[in-house]
């Protein structure tokens, strides 16, 4: 069998890069420890301005959890609001990227199944997607949150349904906060709405041919 290592360093089936709008103030990050660092400055530094200090230990293991995720899954980057433009509000979501492999070179059809048996439907009308989402209360530092969470999973193109783009969004919230609550309803329709304009690049494309720093 192939490794994933071994298949890097003979260059063979790279994946295509992808490309997809953010929100405005959202940036692109690798999965390096200074990304991390960085992003945590600043998410502290917003949560305060926003009179938020009840999201901080949810935000700072939200985004520690999925750094060192992405770091054991080889992910390709994580996505987050950096900036906040006049009013509008701070939200303490994140999105990160990673590729899924089927096992010994299988398809992922059945990782496909079990999603959809979970409830999985297609993104809207965009069926390149399927779409999961799920809702949880946990306890961090002492700190009872409520985290929704949103997997979309599409197929790397040209890998014969054997490899798939899979993008998590966790988006934390009080413990009782309805599923109708504007602010949350409003960041779960945005986030929809952005990753259906996820295109994959020409072969040798990279992230910084596409215009606008830290919105492809």
């Amino acid at each position: 069998m192939v490794t994933e290592s071994l298949r890097a360093a003979l260059g063979a089936d790279r994946d295509p890069e992808f490309a997809m709008l953010l929100p405005e103030g959202w940036a692109r990050l690798d999965a390096s420890d200074e990304s991390r660092d960085l992003l945590l400055a600043r998410l502290r530094e917003r949560l305060m301005a926003a009179h938020r200090p009840d999201l901080w230990a949810a935000a700072r293991a939200s985004v520690e959890r999925a750094f060192a995720g992405l770091r054991r899954s080889g992910g390709v980057a994580v996505m987050m609001q950096l900036e906040r433009e006049g009013d509008a509000p701070f939200v303490p979501a994140s999105v990160t990227a990673a590729i899924e492999t089927g096992p010994d070179g299988a398809t992922l059809d059945d990782l496909v199944a079990g999603l959809i048996a979970r409830g999985a439907t297609p993104l809207g009308e965009d069926r390149r997607f399927i779409r999961l989402e799920t809702r949880e209360v946990r306890t961090e530092e002492a700190v009872r949150i409520g985290v929704t969470t949103v997997r979309y999973l599409t197929p790397v193109p040209g890998s014969g349904r054997r490899r798939a783009l899979l993008l998590t969004a966790v988006l934390p919230h009080e413990p009782d906060t309805p599923e109708d609550d504007p602010l949350l309803a409003a960041t779960r329709f945005a986030i929809d709405a952005h990753v259906a304009t996820l295109r994959w690049l020409p072969p040798g494309s990279s992230t910084s041919d596409t215009a606008g720093a830290g919105r492809a």
